[in-house]
């Protein structure tokens, strides 16, 4: 059976079956699918986390270039 079927038959969701095919390498055939379930929600979290930081960190960023605008306008 492949990843796919298991992650179906599991009850997994069609996005995060779409998610656990992206670490379908990280997956050894020999442990409990549950394992692999586990290690993919884990790591996937991880990307979120990351890619949320970086929104922040530009929203921040575009904050900081209002702000000189903004006070390049009350200057003139």
């Amino acid at each position: 059976m492949d990843l796919k079927q298991k992650l179906v038959d599991f009850g997994c969701g069609n996005e995060f079956v779409e998610i656990a095919l992206g670490y379908k390498e990280f997956y050894n055939t020999d442990e409990d699918i549950e394992i692999f379930i586990e290690y993919v929600e884990v790591e996937h979290a991880k990307v979120e986390e990351a890619e949320a930081l970086k929104e922040r960190e530009k929203e921040i960023v575009d904050a900081a270039g209002l702000l000189l605008e903004f006070e390049d306008e009350k200057e003139n």
